[in-house]
């Protein structure tokens, strides 16, 4: 599978009307790199004009921020010595104390194995960043830490907040400094100008309907309680709630706009030994204990090429994205199919029973599988690797 065909099929995913509205897939070998585009970063509608998607675009990477963001800045601080993934997370939270809150560390927080719940809507009792994360941390456990791994925005949201403590700087400030300016990145965090990004995402109708029909997560609200709802394309402005709607645009876990060839420099940058040391990156890249497939903030990706399995580390996004570097072979994909735009359409009007259902989407499985093959095709086309002291992470 080329990378153009591969940006093209993720256009063709899924049923009339659930279809991505555009797609991009990026992938750097030792032969250079390719990035392909597919579909429209605007679609002609009231008030907005038809415009293709570019290279140049910015994308919402949503839960990749998680990696490309926070983990990344924590990386560079355990290399200067500011952080230790053994820290107690209450040493630079205060809020976060009492109980087993107080035996949580950092690496918890970063594998997802601290005990907190996987989500919950702040902005329906938050509306500021200070008063979100002190929310986050006054939010009961639901696990023990360190006994089992659910996947948990609010472990990342604190994980941003302890980068601010040590870094006595805002989270995007942190980011540039440590990221942005040393790689010469455009990625930053939002909102920044719509005709720059491609649309996400045609409102908050798929958060909304989470709310109403309490899927995936319970919660004690009623949708309509919050006055905040968009009922706009969602282009230059996250998409993510909470981050949107309750930490002004930037957060640990969500909120990062990037292009895909600032992922492949960034997924290059992070398997060499002077942005980030190679012991760093080889503690950051071992097990969990708990879940095999879990690393610290990175999930591990196996992929079977020529009979040897190439190990990634990457991560997924909730828009649609994946981003994944090669351990043990120079190899960084990116690729994006914006599935919440064109297909979720607006808010339902007060009343409407079709609210309690989520809106059909392509799922995320499909988008990475297409990205998975398209790697492993291109891994396949290429040299064996050398023996290195990486296959050994």
């Amino acid at each position: 599978m080329t990378v153009q065909s591969a940006a093209e099929r993720l256009l063709e995913l899924g049923d009339a009307g659930t279809h991505p509205a555009s797609a991009i897939v990026g992938i750097q070998t030792h032969r250079g790199t390719e990035v392909a585009t597919a579909g429209r970063a605007s679609l002609q509608g009231p008030g907005t004009v038809d415009v293709p998607l570019s290279r140049e675009h910015l994308i919402d990477i949503a839960s990749i921020t998680k990696v490309a963001s926070t983990t990344t800045i924590i990386m560079r601080l355990v290399d200067e010595g500011a952080l230790r993934l053994s820290d107690r997370v209450g040493a630079f939270l205060p809020g976060f104390t009492s109980g087993e809150k107080d035996r949580v560390t950092l690496a918890e927080l970063l594998t997802h194995t601290s005990g907190l719940p996987p989500w919950w809507p702040l902005y329906m009792e938050a509306r500021d960043r200070d008063s979100a994360i002190a929310h986050v941390q006054r939010l009961p456990l639901v696990t023990s830490p360190g006994t089992a791994r659910s996947y948990s925005d609010l472990g990342l949201i604190l994980a941003g907040a302890v980068v601010e403590r040590v870094t006595e700087s805002p989270l995007q400030e942190a980011y540039r400094t440590f990221v942005a300016d040393p790689l010469r990145l455009r990625s930053r965090y939002g909102p920044i100008p719509a005709e720059s990004a491609a649309a996400a995402a045609d409102s908050d109708a798929y958060e909304y309907a989470m709310i109403r029909s309490g899927r995936p997560f319970p919660v004690p609200f009623a949708a309509e309680s919050f006055d905040g709802w968009r009922d706009h394309p969602v282009r230059g402005e996250v998409n993510d709630g909470n981050t949107a709607h309750a930490m002004s645009g930037v957060s640990g876990h969500a909120g990062l706009f990037s292009t895909v060839d600032d992922l492949l420099t960034l997924g290059s940058a992070l398997r060499g030994e002077e942005f980030v040391s190679e012991a760093v990156l080889r503690e950051f890249s071992a097990p969990s204990r708990i879940e095999p497939s879990q690393a610290i903030g990175f999930r591990r990706y196996a992929l079977p090429v020529g009979g040897q399995q190439i190990t990634l580390l990457g991560h997924t996004g909730f828009t649609g994205t994946w981003f994944a570097f090669g351990l043990d072979r120079e190899f960084v994909i990116a690729g994006a199919a914006m599935r919440l735009y064109g297909t979720v359409g607006r808010l339902p009007t007060a009343g409407d029973d079709a609210s309690l259902e989520l809106p059909d989407l392509v799922g995320n499985d499909p988008i990475y599988e297409v990205l998975f093959d398209a790697a492993v095709d291109t891994l396949a086309d290429g040299p064996a690797p050398a023996t290195s002291e990486a296959a050994e992470r």
